[in-house]
Parts: C-alpha cells; sequence; structure tokens
C-alpha cells in the first residue's frame, strides 16, 4: 500500500498514560514550515520594510544624504576656478610689471608719466591727483622712481595697462607713495625708518666742560643741547668749576647708507654743579613734541632762549661803558658779542615777526624780531639771511634767521645780539622768564614712568 495510505501506530507508556505520535503529521508540519519560512526570507516584514524605507530617505542632521550628494550643484566651482586659472587676466601677479627710472634734473612725475602708453584718461587722472599732492615741482635729481603696472585683457584686443602704484625715494628722510583703488588714487608721505641706538657718557670736569666733555666722547652737538637744557639755571661757561660732572643719555638715530646724517637727542641728563644737582628729563606732551622738565615735572625751557647760537665763547658782555676797538673810544655796549666762525648759524630766540631784515649802519646787516608788546631782539653783523628771511615774515623760536659774519663796525666774525624791554636795551643775560609749563596731572603717570626709565638708562648704562 502506498504510504500515505497505511497508518502505522506505536506507544508508550509514561506514568500510566499512552503517548501516540503520527509520523505522517510531523512529517506534514515540516513541509509547511519549510515552505513558510522561505516565503518569509524573499519577502521582508511590513514593519522591516518601513524602517528601511525610513533609514534610506531620511539623513542624519547635518550631514548630505547620498541622494542629495549626487546631485549636481548649481554652480560648479572647481570647473570655474580652472577656468579662471587658465585666464591670464584673472591672476594680477602674472601681469604686472615694475619699472624703476633715476630722476634728471628738471624730471616731473606727470611728465615721465606721459612717457608711458597709457590711455588719456589715465595719464589725466594720475596728473590731477599728483598736483593736488605735490604741486608743480621737479624732483630732485638722481632719486628713483618706482612704476608699478597692470595689463588688463581685453576680447579681440591688446592688453589694456593700468598704472597701480606709483613711489618716489624723494630724499633722505621722506618716500612718497601713490596707490590707484577703487575709491580713487590715495597719496602718502612715508618718513624712512631709523635705527636708533640709546647710549651713555660721563665727564668730570677738569678744565670746562665743553673741552673735557668732548674727551669724552660727547659730540658738540649734544653739548649745546645741554647748554640750552641747563642754561636758565646753570651758566655752562661760567658757573661751572672743576670737579663738577655731567651724565647723559642720549639717543642716535640714523639711516643705513647715511652715516654723515645721524640725529642726536638728548634723553636725560644729570648735572651736578657746586655739589646741587640738576636733573633734566625728555618728555613728548604730543607725539614728536617734546620738552625738558626736572623731577618734579616743571618746564626748564622758557618762552625764549637763553642764546641766539648754539653755545659759544662770549667775547664782550653788555656794559655801560666800553672801549670801542674801532672808534678808539669808551661807549655804551648795548649787547652781548658772540665767538663764532663766520657762516654759523643764527637763531631766533623766540616766536616774533621779523620787522627789518637789511643794512643798518653800524651793525651791518641785521635782523630786528618784535616778539611781543614788550620784547624785541636785534642779531648784527650778519653775513647773509637764511632763505625766506625778510621783513614781515613770521619766524618760530629756535629757527635759523642767518649767518654770522662781519659787515659793518666789526672786527672779526662774531654776532652781536640786543634784547629791548619796552624798546629799552636789557642785558640779555640778566633776563628771567618763568618755566613754560609744568607736567598735567592726567600725564603725571606716564611722565613718571618714563622718569624712571630713563634714571635706570642714566645711572647704569656704559658709558660710550
Amino acid at each position: 500500500m502506498p504510504l500515505f495510505g497505511v497508518h502505522r501506530t506505536s506507544g508508550t507508556t509514561r506514568g500510566g498514560k499512552s503517548v501516540f505520535v503520527s509520523r505522517h503529521s510531523v512529517f506534514s508540519t515540516l513541509v509547511w514550515f519549510w515552505v513558510f519560512t522561505a516565503v518569509f526570507a524573499l519577502k521582508p516584514s511590513g514593519t522591516e520594510a518601513a524602517r528601511k524605507k525610513s533609514i534610506k530617505n531620511e539623513s542624519p542632521k547635518g550631514k548630505t544624504s547620498t541622494a542629495s550628494a549626487q546631485k549636481p550643484p548649481l554652480v560648479q566651482p572647481r570647473k570655474t576656478l580652472l577656468k579662471e586659472a587658465e585666464s591670464p587676466a584673472a591672476d594680477p601677479l602674472e601681469m604686472r610689471e615694475h619699472v624703476v627710472h633715476r630722476s634728471r634734473a628738471g624730471d616731473t612725475l606727470p611728465g615721465l608719466i606721459n612717457r608711458f602708453d597709457l590711455p588719456q584718461t589715465e595719464k589725466q587722472l594720475w596728473t590731477r591727483t599728483i598736483r593736488r599732492s605735490l604741486g608743480t615741482q621737479a624732483l630732485p635729481g638722481g632719486k628713483e622712481v618706482h612704476f608699478y603696472f597692470t595689463k588688463t585683457p581685453s576680447p579681440g584686443a591688446t592688453a589694456v595697462s593700468q598704472l597701480k602704484a606709483l613711489e618716489v625715494d624723494y630724499n633722505d628722510a621722506w618716500t612718497l607713495t601713490w596707490e590707484k583703488s577703487g575709491k580713487g588714487i590715495l597719496f602718502q608721505k612715508r618718513e624712512k625708518p631709523w635705527d636708533v641706538e640709546l647710549k651713555t657718557a660721563s665727564t668730570v670736569v677738569e678744565s670746562s666742560l665743553f673741552e673735557d666733555g668732548q674727551k669724552a666722547g660727547i659730540q658738540p652737538t649734544l653739548l649745546s643741547q645741554l647748554a640750552d637744557i641747563f642754561n636758565w639755571d646753570v651758566d655752562l661757561e661760567k658757573d661751572i668749576h672743576k670737579g663738577d660732572s655731567l651724565r647723559v643719555l642720549f639717543e642716535k638715530k640714523s639711516r643705513k647708507g647715511q652715516d654723515t646724517k645721524t640725529s642726536l637727542r638728548v634723553l636725560a641728563a644729570e648735572l651736578i654743579n657746586a655739589g646741587q644737582k640738576f636733573t633734566a628729563i625728555y618728555f613728548e606732551k604730543q607725539k614728536g613734541i617734546g620738552n625738558y622738565y626736572n623731577l618734579e615735572g616743571r618746564s626748564l625751557a622758557r618762552s625764549f632762549l637763553r642764546f641766539p647760537l648754539e653755545f659759544t665763547s662770549i667775547t664782550s658782555y653788555f656794559a655801560h661803558s666800553r672801549f670801542n676797538p674801532i672808534l678808539k673810544v669808551n661807549m655804551p655796549h648795548t649787547g652781548v658779542d658772540f665767538a663764532a666762525q663766520r657762516g654759523t648759524p643764527v637763531r631766533a630766540v623766540g616766536d616774533g615777526v621779523i620787522t627789518q631784515a637789511g643794512w643798518n649802519g653800524g651793525y651791518g646787516k641785521a635782523i630786528d624780531i618784535q616778539h611781543d608788546s614788550t620784547y624785541s631782539t636785534r642779531y648784527g653783523h650778519l653775513e647773509r639771511f637764511a632763505e625766506g628771511i625778510h621783513s614781515g615774515v613770521s619766524v618760530r623760536k629756535g629757527q635759523i634767521i642767518g649767518y654770522v659774519g662781519s659787515t659793518g663796525r666789526a672786527t672779526g666774525p662774531h654776532l652781536h645780539f640786543e634784547f629791548y624791554k619796552d624798546q629799552q636795551y636789557v642785558d640779555p643775560l640778566s633776563v628771567d622768564f618763568p618755566a613754560e609749563d609744568t607736567i598735567e596731572p592726567a600725564l603725571q603717570n606716564v611722565f613718571d614712568s618714563q622718569k624712571q626709565t630713563f634714571l635706570v638708562e642714566l645711572t647704569s648704562g656704559p658709558a660710550s
């Protein structure tokens, strides 16, 4: 008989109960179990399908999904950059040209620009800008002029040149630059950088401060500055004696290749005269505008300089009666004579207006200055006047107005200097004036800090 038509049974007895197992039923169950397993393996459940669909369609926050990453962007920067790189107009470095011209006497910047092949409108723009900032003056001979050009390509035409910047080595101190931008042409006057050194020097007087100071390496320029700094408190010619001492801190400013034009300035000084100490500290209330102050912050300067020359010997003092070596008679000497070499610069001792600059009898070439309603001064026996000096011109304290000579009644080169108060002669060396100013409370802390720094350098720095 066929297998499916035969019913065979077997049994066992457990605990008094019989258990029958149908072999046919077991086999059928196994077949159906295999069929259902195969079907479900091929088709995921609804829940699983939904989960996979969710994962596929949603991307984590802040990340780009696979689908979106495959979409082409609206702008393709990579292709654009490659295209720009192929175009020479996109790289100004490749189109820049630097031309250096050394000026000759009579050259002007507009004239030099006209030599280049530039559009006329370009030349006119540069010419107008340069004339506004520099005027029509010619360049000094032998100066380097730097031109910086770029070229902008034009489709189907020759590239158009543009002047983008201009730099002029104008003089030893200044460089002039013009630079073109979207806002126009910007002009700048830039000071050339200085190399600055701080140095100290000291001396003890044996014969005179100026002689011993120079032996100690203190240059005459610094000694003249010290005379101007201290001369309202101490006469550095008459009041200095053996055993007095001087210590100075100064800055030495120089530019590369310009050793002959070194600038020296006293920053701090300590003078001991007859046991009394005088101290000077340089301080700028405004950038570039400074003065000298004592330790308490009182200005050592006055509204007038004491001497119209950098320090030199006095050969003849103010006197009511003095023998005149030319006229051979005794007569008043209404001023002070300063010994100086011919051509030594003469300074205005104060701000004022020149009332006379010309020949004045025995004074020779002379200059009169009215300083205010009270004071006026006269400078006689000049060899010549400084450029621009004539009647009606305003001058500032310390400005060079002329040069020592021997014109008029003079036995040799010297400066005759007179000082008037209310139109009456007074001895220039006897006049005193109050301190020019003091340190304001708002600047006191800044001054104190700088003072301490200078004093430390002054006392601990090696002497040179």
